[in-house]
């Protein structure tokens, strides 16, 4: 039998993801496929800026994350960007609630599902990468990062 290497967590070490705060979420599709959007607009000229135009798929996964609240009703999607292969979103877990606080692999995981249910197909590679909001700069850093990214898609060249 073969055996295969034991695979690292993404997650934070000693981190307690049903800890009240913010988070910033990346799922990207499976294989990178780009299922999701298009970016449109030529990206060039500052005062026209690119664009993010969903697929029929990309439509789902928007309405399912716009869902998320109404599932875990101390989450809150505070932004996000949906690309042409892969989801960014800022998700605030409060500490106010009836119900015990959900973890954030659990509110991710619902979202995949849900998505992946709709579609007809699994739309999403295994995990998800997540980051620690870790104050109102790096708050403030990773809001103008999802704001930024349809627009840095195009000046890559990555259409």
């Amino acid at each position: 039998m073969e055996e295969y290497p034991e695979r690292k967590s993404p997650r934070l070490g000693g981190f307690a993801y049903d800890t009240a705060g913010c988070y910033f979420i990346t799922i990207c599709t499976k294989n990178r496929e780009r299922l999701l959007s298009k970016i449109v607009g030529r990206g060039l000229d500052p005062a026209v800026r690119a664009t993010v135009c969903l697929r029929p798929y990309g439509k789902i996964a928007e309405e399912e994350l716009l869902q998320i609240p109404a599932h875990f009703e101390q989450a809150v999607i505070e932004k996000y960007v949906i690309m042409p292969d892969h989801v960014h979103f800022l998700l605030t877990v409060e500490t106010a609630g009836s119900r015990p606080r959900p973890t954030v692999p659990q509110i991710v995981g619902l979202y995949k599902s849900g998505v992946s249910r709709r579609c007809g197909r699994p739309i999403w590679q295994t995990s998800f990468h997540d980051h620690v909001i870790r104050g109102p700069q790096d708050y403030d850093e990773i809001w103008q990062y999802i704001d930024n990214n349809p627009q840095k898609w195009v000046l890559e060249g990555k259409r």
